[in-house]
């Protein structure tokens, strides 16, 4: 158990492409939400999912998972990574997205491995940053709040701000070979793609 940083499970998108809400989507017998957290807590001891809507979320009875609100309508990801960090009782979260159920722990280990003295460590894949699939400690909150205030939403702005550690291809495939983590279900044909083949 990594008792140092907690998970957070984004799961507040409107999932307009997908056309449903994703995070309730079945997989494997139990939601979604519920796949990815439980990846998520073989790994933490306290995990937080964020949402929109508490009230869709009140069949949760997990005792290491708490739902939260995301507090900041209207902003995207960026506000549900700021709630994720202003509710997480430790100084560091790794943070994912509810559709991402290939999620591999050996990179989440890695990623955390390689987390000190740094704000946020964000891996690489096919030359693309993954901001959602990431660690970022307490000290981005100011920075962040400072974005939503000013409606600079784009997770990517940050990263010149930040003192970030882009994890490179070559070290995510140490762990993670064909990038299956960053699989996500942004739309009802990958899901189903998805359900068929499992690439995991």
């Amino acid at each position: 158990m990594l008792k140092e940083i907690t998970g957070v499970v984004l799961a507040g998108g409107e999932s307009r492409r997908f056309g449903s809400n994703k995070a309730l989507a079945l997989w494997n017998g139990k939601t979604m939400v519920e796949s990815v957290v439980e990846i998520l807590s073989g790994m933490f001891p306290s995990n937080l999912v964020v949402v929109k809507k508490p009230e869709l979320f009140q069949f949760w009875d997990k005792t290491n998972v708490r739902v939260v609100k995301d507090m900041i309508a209207e902003s995207h990801s960026l506000g549900g990574i700021w709630s994720g960090l202003s509710n997480a009782e430790t100084k560091h979260v790794f943070v994912c997205a509810c559709d991402m159920p290939f999620l591999q722990p050996k990179l989440v280990k890695d990623l955390w491995n390689a987390s000190q003295d740094y704000d946020a460590v964000i891996p690489v894949w096919r030359e693309k940053p993954q901001p959602l699939c990431a660690i970022y400690s307490k000290k981005c909150r100011g920075v962040m709040e400072c974005r939503i205030k000013d409606q600079r939403l784009k997770i990517q702005e940050l990263f010149g701000i930040l003192r970030a550690r882009f994890y490179l291809e070559p070290e995510v495939k140490s762990a993670d070979p064909s990038g299956l983590s960053f699989v996500d279900l942004d739309t009802k044909q990958e899901y189903e793609r998805a359900r068929r083949e499992k690439p995991c």
